[in-house]
């Protein structure tokens, strides 16, 4: 099976350069990388190119919307399989041959991977703690793959969706009886500036609370206001908890602020 690795990408060169050594050191090599640039300011194309990959600029828009560089990506690429990765993830050599090895199987169409910290900092440990506990019924684009043939029957991504366009495609491909793959064992580190401070992770609560809203709408049945869509104590008390024994006190409380903040994203 032929991967084709799409990285949808702006402003990201303090990254992409380490993004893409990690594409390119895979065990099983991708078919194409395709870098599809957002409209950056910086020298994230330029980069991007000197490693020999394919680079295009997504279509003009208004707002972030990750969900259109995703397609875009997708319409130039050539093959069987789409694995999407965000720039500011590294994934360890294994990832493809995963990919490959998960995505033969046709009852699955999709195999995403949870990823870890890659910033180091007290606030970003917390929230990748916090991240890897939950039990996902959808999977997260950073890191996402995809069979062609399961990606053009859905439709890929709705590009109307600011955010939680993961949870979209993801359920839209479970109705068609697909199962999915959540991987918590494979490393792939994510250096997100945006977890590594209070500030930061109170503009993502925001930006998934956008997404929030117009899922409601959507898909009533799973996203309800004042309700989270996973058990409140299995996958949210407990593991902050937890998360004293495992990460030690100062992650702990910074756990207990980030699930206090994350409040904003229910109302």
């Amino acid at each position: 099976m032929k991967v084709s690795v799409i990285i949808p990408a702006k402003n990201a060169e303090s990254t992409i350069k380490r993004c893409l050594m990690h594409v390119k050191n895979q065990i099983i090599r991708p078919y194409e990388i395709i870098v599809v640039d957002g409209g950056s300011t910086d020298k994230t194309r330029e980069i991007a190119s000197s490693f020999n990959v394919k680079v295009v600029q997504e279509p003009p828009h208004r707002g972030n919307i990750p969900a259109i560089g995703r397609n875009y990506g997708a319409r130039m690429a050539k093959g069987d399989i789409y694995a999407f990765l965000d720039p500011d993830c590294f994934p360890e050599d294994k990832w493809l041959y995963n990919v490959i090895k998960f995505l033969s199987r046709p009852e699955i169409g999709i195999y995403s991977v949870i990823v870890r910290d890659g910033k180091g900092t007290l606030t970003s440990r917390a929230w990748h703690y916090l991240q890897m506990q939950i039990k996902y019924d959808f999977a997260p684009t950073r890191c996402m793959a995809v069979k062609k043939e399961v990606f053009n029957e859905v439709g890929g991504f709705d590009e109307k969706l600011p955010a939680g366009e993961d949870n979209d495609f993801t359920y839209r491909v479970k109705e068609r009886g697909y199962k999915i793959i959540i991987d918590k064992d494979t490393r792939v580190f994510h250096d997100d500036d945006h977890a590594s401070s209070l500030k930061g992770i109170v503009h993502l609560i925001r930006w998934y609370r956008q997404g929030d809203l117009l899922m409601r709408k959507k898909w009533p049945k799973r996203f309800k206001k004042f309700k989270t869509t996973n058990p409140l104590i299995r996958d949210h008390i407990l593991p902050t908890i937890k998360s004293l024994k495992d990460e030690g006190p100062e992650v702990f409380i910074l756990c207990v602020i980030i699930k206090l903040l994350s409040i904003i994203k229910h109302l």
